[in-house]
């Protein structure tokens, strides 16, 4: 199946059109995504509603208020003291598979720094979590200097880091970006349930779509990659860095997105 604009709005997420193929995109490629938006934009609901239609086993955590232990579960010595085992709660992450770090800018740097592994490694306090797939996160816009009017205070620039391993981060419409059939689907108090047509549409292109991203990179890998560095020198030039991990996540942003909007003969 090709890509058909649409999908998220069946999922009952209204205003996504045009970002649409990246959010797919970031499923196909199962890297870590971010999004930055003002506050009631929909980000949490967007990525609470992709683990619904994906069937994951879904852990929502809230940066500003979260505990180590609410990640990991209470430490328990064995019995001969040589081992240290986790009681588990439903809270905790050790079966999830997919995970929103919500309000992540508002992390204690404490708890930011632990985060660091779930997302870059999926793995807390060096045991890797088997079954994580997707790791999401969830923000304010935090940064007056980056000519932004409305500014939370209490959110903070991540780490640089931190951020450089999200693979995708995506600036999420507010109400003057929406349309005025969506502003009309978003005020209504009762809401609009999600089509169960829409979670099955969403399984069969993020799975057709990785079955032809083998192509892409075979048809396109070369030019892409060339783009890739092309982008990066000419930032580079105007003082703007691009990691070298980022120029490597671009490219293959790209290929991803490619193969999702169905880009092969």
């Amino acid at each position: 199946m090709s890509f058909k604009p649409g999908i998220l709005r069946k999922l009952g997420v209204f205003g996504y059109g045009h970002i649409e193929p990246i959010i797919v995109a970031a499923l196909v490629t199962a890297k870590p995504l971010l999004l930055i938006g003002k506050a009631g934009t929909g980000k949490s609901l967007l990525l609470n509603s992709l683990s619904s239609a994906m069937s994951l086993v879904h852990r929502h955590y809230n940066a500003s208020l979260i505990a180590f232990d609410d990640l990991v579960g209470f430490p328990y010595p064995e019995e001969e003291g040589k081992s240290i085992r986790y009681i588990e709660t439903p809270a905790t992450v050790w079966d999830a598979e997919s995970v929103l770090i919500d309000e992540i800018s508002r992390c204690k740097p404490e708890h930011q720094n632990r985060l660091f592994s779930l997302v870059h490694e999926r793995r807390i306090q060096g045991m890797k979590i088997e079954s994580l797939k997707y790791c999401w996160a969830a923000m304010n816009p935090c940064s007056p200097d980056q000519g932004i009017d409305d500014y939370y205070d209490g959110s903070v620039p991540l780490d640089q880091a931190l951020a450089d391993r999200f693979a995708f981060v995506v600036e999420v419409p507010d109400w003057e970006d929406l349309t005025a059939t969506d502003r009309k689907r978003v005020a209504n108090p009762s809401g609009i349930d999600s089509r169960p047509d829409g979670l099955q549409e969403l399984q069969d292109l993020v799975n057709e779509s990785l079955s032809r991203l083998g192509q892409v990179k075979k048809l396109y890998g070369k030019q892409t990659i060339n783009y890739a560095i092309a982008v990066a020198d000419a930032l580079a030039n105007d003082r703007v860095r691009l990691s070298p991990r980022r120029v490597s996540m671009l490219a293959e942003n790209l290929m991803a997105l490619t193969a999702v909007c169905g880009g092969t003969p």
